[in-house]
């Protein structure tokens, strides 16, 4: 007797072997996530760069199609002449503003390094000072804290600090040796990419179209386009954002007389890239370097960026950001707080336009999956008894 196979049993086995798969596939995950992360971070780390060269040329991509429609446009030259000029304009541009920044802002910056250092045993004393004071005023036992401060697990990791810190120091040249390389092979890939842009994402489309249905593959083109908006929105409003802050943060420290203005102000500057917790990270060395200073002027400095962080939170940010990224306030917590836990300082950055892209993807389905049921967002939504 043969069994008849309809379509609907054939859709019933599909999804129950989908299913099974999925949860395999998870428990595999799980259950050996060490090594598959460790294979992921190996993988990363021979991509180094060619993940720098697409970051460069995302960020070049449109100053190369300014240069290649607008200012080219009228010139009579083959499009792939045009593409070479635009792309090598645009690369050289992006290397002359980060080479301008630097030699305005570097010089600046070790020379408050090397005033620091050489101030530093002062600032020490001083503190020194201020801490006797502080005690004899309050009546507390000096030679209690001094019992405390020469405690001898105390001395035992400082020793430990110095004694490690020689061969970490070789560690650093090594790597920033080896950043060197890839950010140059990153520039060099970022060339190729501008100038095979096309190719290469007809290449990605073809296989998107081959390997799945050309609704979905559809839908996966859309949600790139989508994507792209989402990130290149997001990189450039929020480092208008932490130049802004930057700015502001340095006027605001000259004005108070703060000490090392150019250097708290980079610090605060550059951390406000992250969202929610970039302005606190970056207060940290200042409050620390304030504070060996002089103890009142670290709180001082701590108070101007809070006063500071709640203007760039609540008018800043939303004047320049708006609603671009259409995450609800607890999905960039969400975001930053994960993507920081796995990726670190780069997870906290990137972590919110890629929470972003997954949340509009989510709210696309769901809708779609609503209007197959007839159902709208106004019938499901929840009213709270009065």
């Amino acid at each position: 007797m043969k069994i008849k196979v309809t379509q609907e049993m054939q859709k019933k086995m599909w999804m129950s072997i989908i299913v099974v798969a999925s949860g395999i596939l998870i428990y595999f995950i799980f259950y050996r996530f060490s090594i598959i992360w460790e294979g992921m971070k190996s993988v990363c780390s021979l991509l180094t760069p060619f993940i720098v060269g697409f970051a460069i040329a995302f960020l070049l991509n449109k100053p190369m199609m300014f240069i290649e429609n607008r200012v080219l446009d009228n010139i009579k030259l083959k499009h792939k002449t045009k593409r070479s000029i635009s792309a090598i304009i645009a690369l050289l541009f992006g290397i002359f503003v980060v080479c301008g920044f630097g030699a305005i802002i570097v010089p600046q910056l070790v020379h408050s390094v090397s005033t620091l250092i050489s101030n530093f045993p002062g600032y020490i004393t001083d503190t020194q000072q201020f801490i006797d004071a502080f005690i004899k005023s309050n009546g507390l036992f000096k030679d209690e804290v001094n019992v405390f401060l020469s405690n001898d697990k105390m001395l035992g990791e400082i020793s430990k600090f110095v004694t490690d810190f020689l061969p970490q120091m070789l560690q650093y040249t090594f790597q920033f040796g080896s950043t060197l390389l890839d950010v140059l092979l990153g520039i060099m890939s970022a060339l190729y990419m501008l100038l095979d842009k096309e190719r290469l994402l007809g290449y990605c489309k073809k296989i998107a179209y081959a390997i799945f249905p050309n609704e979905v593959a559809k839908y996966l083109h859309r949600m790139s386009l989508k994507s792209s908006g989402i990130f290149n929105d997001f990189i450039v409003g929020k480092a208008i954002d932490s130049l802004i802050i930057g700015i502001l943060c340095y006027v605001g420290s000259l004005i108070f007389n703060f000490p090392y203005a150019l250097l708290l102000s980079v610090f605060v500057g550059v951390t406000n890239m992250i969202p929610v917790f970039g302005p606190f990270i970056g207060a940290i060395p200042g409050v620390v370097i304030l504070f060996i200073i002089h103890p009142i002027t670290a709180l001082y400095f701590a108070l101007f960026i809070f006063a500071l962080q709640q203007f760039d939170g609540n008018i800043l940010g939303p004047l320049i950001l708006g609603d671009k990224l259409g995450l609800p306030s607890i999905g960039i917590l969400f975001s930053v707080c994960v993507g920081g836990g796995l990726f670190g300082v780069i997870g906290m950055f990137i972590g919110v336009p890629c929470f972003a892209v997954i949340y509009t993807a989510v709210r696309e389905f769901v809708h779609h999956r609503l209007k197959q049921k007839n159902l709208t967002c106004d019938q499901l939504t929840y009213k709270s008894e009065e």
